[in-house]
């Protein structure tokens, strides 16, 4: 595999990044927090997310205010091109692959493209053997346990060790199944003895089941002999018993109908009696109907005279009341027209006056504005007249030295940048003069070791006064942006030191122009004025109301008029009611109550009689329905008597026919021999299903046997099974310490090479040793094995990074890419000059290997380097060749 190049969008501090790869040795450099290795995360996310979750999580890498986080990565493996898109924040995802000269997609969707990364590359040789991330090289150092983990990761152990575990499961499946089937067999031993004694039983019950069969039939026979005997007395009985119930009916309803009969006649002998006395009774209301009809008619005549008068009399006082009330009323508003007029001349006078004060008011208006604007410009006003002027000395001598910092900082930048370019040049002629040879570059004379090494005392002599001149510069520098940020403290006054120079004037001449007004003066007359407002808004309202009143004077007397002519027709109907009644006859009302009283007792007479002639009626109607009644019954009476006689006869007839003793023997018969039926046939029921059962269960033990027989052979086929298990363990556990011998070896002899370069030949070789869980780690020092405890701080830094670089170099002949990140922290000077000679020594033997690193010296062993650097918050990267 080869990455070719790769695009980034919203991931960490790259807003939108593209960098492209070459083949050999890519160093990607720039300060700490820059996003370097932020570049190799996203190759690892482009190609397997959402794998490797347990070490980069979604919120880690999102970029904050970005939209959606993607990530494009274009590689080559075996000869042709891939391309591998994600949109993290949107889900979505593809691969393609270039082939004839067009891009075919081959997956869709995020989990399909892991996986189809994963049969190309698995997730665990990646991060193992491909991608040595940051922390790696003090796992190396931290314990012999860790170690040994990161030796199985990057080598591939964990896989036997899988396998061997996966083995002693599947023995231990095995073993179980044995013992199951061992136990099977024990407790399905005796099976041919149980399929013999079923055979038996089956034998013994289709014998019963054939006796039966036979002796059902003679009985069902023998029952249907004796049923049919047996329903002719059942229904002769049932006829005999109907008949019976039939007369005890019949005489009970002819009892009843002779009772009906008798109250029948009772009732026309009483309705007789009491057509005679109703008869009597008519004759007395038609003797006094006529006088009845008299009272009615003089009755009326008296309460329509009285209601009428009495109504009449009522109304004709209301009317007099609401004429003397109309007429008081329009005397009322006679006199209130003279006070408006009154109320006019009071209004007129206090306009007059209001206006002549109108002046006096607008000015007194504009004194309290101005006294509330006082006010709040006071409570706005933070300092005097001698604090405002101190302010604005504070403030201009602020500016006047923020000016002169600004000035100094720009001198100061300049002086650091002329130190860094003139360290630089020191640092490339102390280079140049370490690999001179023959003429010195500096002067041109024959260069010596003595001339050299005075050459490079100078110039670090020199090198030194300038780290020690920026040294006191940069010091400089941030003591003046201390003071410059309290200078921009002081600044940020300015703008309330205006507002409050403004509120100042204002209030000053505020007090000015009020000292012009007399202010008591212009009060009283405000108070004035505002009390004759008042007093024209209430004369206004009053005069409002008086001509509302005195338009209704013109209703009033229309009004008055109405009552007049009302009184005058009530009193001639009054007149009309007594006119009426001596026109029927009565002088007055007395001689008509006389009349009245003398026909009401003949008329309570007539009320109490007014309802016989209906009683009389009914009577009549009823006389008549009891005789039709009467005629019914007796008619009903002598047919029910004929019907009794029948039904005896009849029966006489059956019960000659009927022998209860032998009817009753046929009944105890026919349930015998019933009984006797019913057990045969649940007998032979019961047997049957018992040789279904039999039979089934017969056909079951002969299956258990077939497949007693099949466990049988399955046992010998496991046991031969779990002796071959456990030999591939032996052999998977022998090939694994094998493999981890063999290449913790090699692994020691390419670390031994390495360490001895970077530590210039001090120590002769790496040992590597293996143990249970364990990987020991030393050197040899004159002739002797050391533990790491025996190294310096930088030494045990060196061989962490020569081992791990051994366990990449071994994998080289597998490996087509190698990625490091920080692979030199801690390292001083000298060994990241060594460090520049191995990788071109042994990483060149790996087609691409991305470098990740803060140090410069490494751009010399570069083919292409990709600078990093952080501005405003945001990655930018500039390529270029190393």
């Amino acid at each position: 595999m080869r990455i070719e190049e790769v695009i980034i969008e919203n991931f960490r501090s790259h807003k939108l990044t593209n960098v492209k790869f070459t083949r050999g040795i890519n160093l990607i450099v720039g300060q700490n927090g820059s996003g370097k290795s932020s570049l190799l995360d996203a190759i690892l996310v482009g190609f397997y997310w959402d794998k490797p979750r347990a070490i980069l999580k979604k919120d880690d890498f999102q970029r904050v205010g970005g939209s959606s986080t993607k990530i494009t990565v274009f590689f080559e493996k075996d000869g042709l091109k891939y391309q591998v898109y994600r949109d993290i924040t949107n889900g979505l995802a593809f691969v393609k692959c270039y082939e004839n000269g067009e891009w075919k997609r081959l997956e869709s969707g995020q989990r399909a493209v892991k996986d189809w990364m994963e049969r190309l590359i698995s997730y665990d040789v990646f991060v193992n053997a491909v991608y040595v991330r940051q922390g790696e090289i003090e796992a190396i150092l931290e314990s012999d346990e860790s170690r040994d983990k990161l030796v199985r990761q990057v080598l591939g152990l964990e896989k036997f060790e899988n396998a061997y575990k996966n083995l002693q499961e599947v023995k231990k499946r095995i073993r179980d199944r044995i013992d199951s089937i061992r136990d099977y067999l024990k407790e399905t031993s005796n099976i041919d003895r149980l399929i013999s004694d079923m055979e038996d039983e089956l034998s013994k019950t289709s014998r019963e089941i054939e006796n039966l069969e036979k002796e059902i039939p003679k009985i069902e026979k023998d029952l249907e002999e004796v049923s049919k005997c047996l329903e002719f007395y059942d229904d002769l009985e049932k006829r005999i018993n109907k008949t019976l119930i039939a007369v005890k009916d019949k005489e009970s309803d002819l009892k009843e109908l002779n009772t009906q009969l008798k109250n029948v006649r009772d009732q026309m002998e009483e309705s007789k009696k009491m057509i005679e006395e109703l008869e009597v009774l008519v004759r007395e209301l038609d003797s006094i109907e006529d006088d009845a009809k008299l009272y009615e008619k003089l009755e009326s005549l008296r309460r329509l005279f009285v209601d009428e008068k009495a109504k009449i009399e009522r109304q004709i006082d209301a009317c007099k009341q609401k004429i003397e009330n109309v007429e008081r009323r329009i005397e009322e508003v006679e006199k209130k027209a003279e006070k408006v007029k009154e109320f006019e001349k009071i209004k007129k006078d206090c306009i007059e006056r209001i206006e002549e004060l109108r002046t006096c008011v607008e000015d007194y208006e504009k004194i309290k504005n101005l006294k509330s604007r006082l006010f709040e410009l006071r409570k706005e006003l933070k300092f005097d007249e001698e604090g405002i002027r101190k302010l604005e000395e504070e403030i201009e001598s602020a500016k006047v030295r923020r000016d002169e910092i600004i000035e100094r900082l720009k001198e100061i930048r300049e002086r650091v940048g002329g130190l860094d370019n003139r360290a630089k040049e020191l640092k490339k002629a102390i280079l140049e003069l370490k690999k001179a040879k023959g003429k010195c570059p500096v002067c041109g004379a024959e260069l010596t070791d003595e001339h050299r090494i005075r050459l490079i005392e100078n110039y670090k002599r020199e090198f030194g006064k300038i780290k020690k001149d920026k040294n006191d510069l940069e010091n400089e520098e941030r003591k003046l942006r201390y003071e410059l940020t309290d200078v921009e403290r002081i600044l940020k006054k300015e703008k309330e030191f205006f507002r409050q120079k403004d509120i100042f004037e204002q209030i000053e001449r505020i007090e000015e122009e009020l000292g012009n007004y007399d202010f008591e003066g212009l009060e009283k007359a405000y108070a004035e004025f505002e009390n004759l407002r008042n007093k024209v808004q209430k004369l206004e309202g009053q005069i409002s109301t008086l001509r509302s009143e005195i338009e209704m004077l013109g209703e009033l007397k229309s009004e008055r008029e109405g009552f007049l002519k009302r009184l005058k027709f009530l009193e001639t109907k009054l007149t009309e009611i007594e006119k009426n009644l001596k026109d029927a006859g009565f002088s007055n009302l007395e001689e008509l109550d006389k009349t009245i009283s003398n026909l009401k007792p003949k008329y309570e007479r007539y009320i109490e009689l007014k309802r016989v002639r209906d009683d009389l009626a009914r009577e009549r109607e009823k006389i008549e329905r009891l005789r039709k009644d009467e005629m019914e019954m007796v008619e009903k009476l002598t047919t029910l008597k004929d019907e009794v006689n029948l039904l005896k006869d009849k029966l006489l007839k059956m019960k000659s026919s009927y022998s209860e003793e032998k009817h009753e023997r046929l009944k105890d018969e026919e349930k015998s021999l019933r009984d006797a039926l019913v057990e045969k046939v649940t007998k032979l029921k019961v047997l049957k299903k018992k040789r279904v059962e039999v039979e089934n269960g017969l056909e079951r033990l002969r299956g258990e046997r077939n497949r007693r027989k099949a466990k049988e052979d399955e046992l010998k086929s496991l046991e031969r099974a779990e002796k071959k298990i456990q030999e591939l363990r032996e052999k998977v556990k022998r090939f694994k310490a094998m493999l981890r011998e063999r290449a913790l070896a090699e692994v020691g002899e390419i670390a031994s090479k390495i360490f001895e370069e970077l530590t210039e030949e001090k120590y002769s070789g790496v040992v590597v040793k293996a143990e249970e869980n364990k990987v020991r780690l030393g050197v040899v020092y004159n002739g002797r094995e050391f533990g790491l405890g025996f190294l310096s701080g930088g030494e045990r830094i060196a061989l962490g990074l020569a081992f791990r670089l051994a366990l990449s170099l071994y994998l080289a002949g597998e490996m087509s890419l190698l990625m490091l990140d920080e692979p030199t922290p801690f390292l001083d000077e000298e060994r990241r000059r060594k460090l520049v000679e191995i990788m071109n020594r042994y990483l060149r033997k790996i087609p691409q290997v991305i470098v990740v690193s803060h140090d410069e010296e490494l751009r010399e062993s570069a083919d292409r380097v990709v600078r990093v650097s952080l501005e405003n918050g945001v990655s930018r990267v500039e390529t270029c060749i190393g």
